[in-house]
């Protein structure tokens, strides 16, 4: 007998559910899995189904028999009964189980969720959890939500699972409760806030403090029109204080959106220039759907213009009249690394028209540094007076040596490198290290190769162990014995700063990568790897010898005529005050000090080098000490802890002095430690550097040189030897 002789039977019986529970009975007929559970769907009601279980042989089904005839309970309640026994639902798999949970009314998977005994038992993860909180109704939804110590400490729910679930939810009074309740990341928030009423956002946008300009933005961009329009007629003010212009606003609309704007256009509470900033940056099929016609020169001006790749502003065109562009400043980011001549001097007339825009220059193609209008033209006419001043002859070794020095007469190393107020940015700025005089390795090595390509010298930066340099390929060297030396070469114009500043000899220009890794190594034999780059450098095999060296620097005016670098009479000068004062040290240090400006005037700014000819001019066996350190503090009363150049040195004929360097007139004032200690303050780099500790307070008897540029800090000690 087969399922239909079954079927017959059942249909001619009261008694159905003792004949589908006699397995003797069962056994008289060929059934499949499917035609029992066919025939107990259609034949048992709810309370029958769960009823079956009672017998053993139910019991002891296979899971995914168990799982079929379960499956078929249609009723919340009785079904939640069967999942909460574990004679029945025991050994079921876990996705059998939530199968069996989403057929479960809001009261049942509410039930489920508050049962840490269930979850674990059926080992049911936290994304499972989160589907069935996901699936339950809004008011069921929000009770379980405000659990915080359910949904976090129990279920284990990160916080962007619950941002997601409230982000759904309709009743926008429990997503502010919510918000309240879970310390949602600023972004989470934001995705939240955006799915409130045009109203509530609003006041959202106004009241929450931890708003970024960015964050704003998003939630303006889900404005409808009417919206955005009674937004910029009543919040100038805000607009300002967050530097938010329209044009950020509109061009992240639809494109319906956008059209809406351009026929309201005069009605919205903008400036002539705002409303050309929103012209300019709509998208260009909307750009294409306006009616001209009537629109006055300026506006059709903005229309043209293109946006850039990556929508941020608008492509600077060399054939347009500059004038098109008065007022876009916002709008224009400008690389002009790559310009020509003619392209650099139609910047240098935007700049006049466009002051506020920004020039910005990029390192390894991915960090992008900003100059303003103001340093690009400081620096490009520092730049043009360096190059017109090549005398056409110079060969290109000559220029090298010309605009390196040049280069290390006019940067300085960032004074405040390494401490909390360093911007990793405006050190690596083109234009803004020239015009300020500081920037660090890769920002200063940038700057050279720029200075070089505007004279046809090609040039690479090379990264080593944390430092950045030149590698100049095919170039070729004059020699001393009037030959001519041909290959690659490594320039690093960082670790020469120093040295030109004070008019020393380059160690640094044009060595081989044999010579560049010497240099590595400090006087205590420690390696520093700064210029390790084997793939790069193996083949970088030219070398300038001290002699050609010296005749390259005198051919262009560098050196005197024997060869001899100008710090010569500083080192002699210096030597002869310490024999003058050989009995007198307070006053040597005092003259050493005058000698330290009249060599470098601007020694209060340029600390670094500063630094270094501090710990040369006070070298001398006349003057022993038990500590000297020489460094650097800030003013407790500058908000911007601009760095200041200090002295401090123990001895047995002077005991414990400070000096700090003033830089309004580039003197040195000396004060007691209360009193220093009253009005400066050291870095926090500089104090984890002994554990906390005061440099000067450190029980090391040593003479302490703080020197940011080179990782030996030996920029000048050896010049009496090389000069």
């Amino acid at each position: 007998m087969d399922s239909q002789d079954l079927r017959k039977l059942l249909e001619q019986t009261k008694d159905k559910f003792n004949i589908l529970a006699d397995p003797k009975t069962l056994n008289q007929y060929d059934l499949t899995v499917k035609d029992f559970l066919d025939i107990i769907s259609d034949f048992l009601s709810d309370e029958e189904k769960l009823k079956l279980f009672d017998y053993s042989h139910f019991q002891n089904f296979e899971d995914w028999i168990k799982f079929g005839i379960i499956g078929l309970i249609s009723n919340p309640n009785t079904l939640q009964q069967v999942l909460f026994n574990d004679g029945i639902s025991g050994n079921l798999q876990n996705y059998q189980i939530m199968d069996l949970i989403k057929k479960l009314d809001d009261n049942g998977k509410t039930q489920i969720l508050y049962n840490q005994e269930f979850i674990q038992k059926h080992q049911i993860e936290d994304f499972h959890l989160k589907e069935i909180l996901d699936s339950l109704g809004d008011s069921a939804k929000s009770q379980v939500l405000t659990d915080k110590t359910l949904t976090t400490d129990k279920l284990h729910l990160t916080d962007w699972q619950i941002a997601g679930i409230v982000k759904d939810l309709s009743d926008e009074k429990v997503k502010q409760e919510l918000l309240s309740i879970y310390p949602f990341e600023v972004h989470q928030i934001v995705d939240i806030v955006s799915t409130f009423s045009n109203s509530t956002k609003l006041d959202f946008i106004l009241q929450e403090k931890s708003f970024k300009k960015y964050d704003i933005l998003i939630i303006l961009s889900s404005l409808d029109v009417d919206s955005l329009s009674k937004f910029f007629i009543e919040n100038k003010e805000f607009c300002s204080a967050n530097a938010i212009s329209p044009y950020e606003i509109v061009k992240s609309l639809n494109i319906d959106l956008q059209k809406e704007v351009v026929d309201r256009l005069e009605e919205l509470n903008l400036t002539f220039n705002e409303k050309r900033e929103v012209l300019a940056m709509l998208d260009p099929e909307v750009k294409q759907s306006i009616d001209t016609t009537n629109f006055p020169k300026e506006y059709l001006s903005a229309i043209s213009m293109q946006k850039t790749g990556d929508e941020r502003g608008i492509l600077f065109d060399f054939e347009k009249d500059m004038e098109d562009y008065r007022g876009l400043d916002n709008l224009l980011l400008i690389n002009p690394q790559g310009f020509s001549k003619d392209q650099r001097s139609k910047l240098m007339q935007l700049c006049d028209i466009c002051p506020n825009s920004k020039i910005y220059n990029t390192i390894n193609d991915v960090l992008e540094c900003y100059s303003t209008t103001s340093e690009y033209k400081t620096a490009e006419e520092w730049i043009s007076s360096i190059i017109d001043n090549l005398k056409p002859e110079y060969s290109k070794a000559q220029k090298m040596a010309v605009i390196d020095n040049a280069i290390g007469k006019k940067i300085s190393y960032s004074p405040d490198f390494d401490t909390e107020v360093f911007d990793t940015r405006d050190c690596r700025a083109l234009w803004k290290i020239i015009s300020s005089g500081y920037g660090i390795c890769n920002g200063i090595a940038n700057v050279e190769k720029y200075i070089f390509s505007r004279v046809g010298i090609e040039s690479k930066i090379i990264s080593g162990g944390n430092h950045a340099f030149l590698k100049i390929e095919d170039i070729e060297l004059p020699l001393s014995n009037g030959e001519t030396a041909k290959g690659n070469t490594i320039i690093d114009p960082t670790w020469d700063l120093t040295r030109y500043k004070l008019g020393g000899r380059p160690d640094n220009f044009c060595m081989s990568y044999a010579h560049a890794r010497k240099n590595d190594i400090d006087a205590e034999g420690i390696d520093h790897n700064c210029h390790k780059n084997d793939k790069e450098l193996s083949d970088a095999t030219l070398d300038l010898d001290d002699a050609s060296l010296r005749q390259l620097f005198k051919s262009v005016g560098l050196t005197d005529k024997d060869g001899q670098f100008l710090i010569k009479p500083v080192v002699e000068n210096s030597q002869a005050l310490h024999q003058l004062y050989a009995n007198e040290p307070s006053k040597n240090i005092e003259s050493q000090f005058k000698l330290l400006y009249q060599a470098c005037p601007d020694f209060a700014t340029c600390q670094n080098s500063s630094m270094s000819l501090i710990n040369l001019l006070l070298s001398n066996e006349n003057l022993q000490f038990n500590k000297c350190v020489i460094n650097r503090v800030y003013d407790r009363k500058d908000a911007e802890k601009r760095p200041v150049l200090y002295v401090y040195i123990d001895s047995d004929g002077l005991g414990q002095k400070f000096y700090f360097a003033r830089k309004d007139d580039n003197q040195f004032t000396e004060l007691q430690q209360k009193e220093f200690m009253q009005q400066f303050e050291c870095y926090d780099e500089d104090l984890n550097k002994h554990n906390g500790i005061r440099p000067w307070e450190t029980k090391e008897k040593e003479k302490e040189n703080l020197d940011l540029s080179s990782s030996s800090g030996e920029i000048v000690a050896k010049e009496v030897e090389e000069r």
